[in-house]
């Protein structure tokens, strides 16, 4: 039941990297550990993504590394750390 929500936080870093001006096509690269403490039920009322980049580098690739968590209902569900993602202007 985690992995969209994964998968939201890394869309988020490969945003914030195109928002900040690098090209290329997102590509999640990994990430360090996630832990579950709760899941996201249909009777949440408000689901909050949270994102905070920790390291940018710039160049032939641009690599985004940030920690994330998943709020249901103001409760952390999901906590992710060194999320990587990057985005290439390659076909590869």
């Amino acid at each position: 039941p985690g992995c969209l929500s994964l998968d939201a936080l890394w869309q988020m870093v490969g945003y914030w990297l195109a928002w900040s001006g690098s090209p290329g096509t997102i590509r999640a690269l990994g990430v360090g550990a996630v832990k579950f403490r709760g899941q996201i039920t249909p009777d949440v009322k408000c689901v909050r993504y949270e994102v905070a980049m920790r390291q940018v580098k710039r160049g032939r690739l641009a690599l985004g590394v940030a920690d994330g968590r998943v709020l249901a209902d103001e409760a952390c569900v999901y906590v992710a750390r060194d999320l990587r993602v990057g985005l290439t202007t390659s076909a590869t």
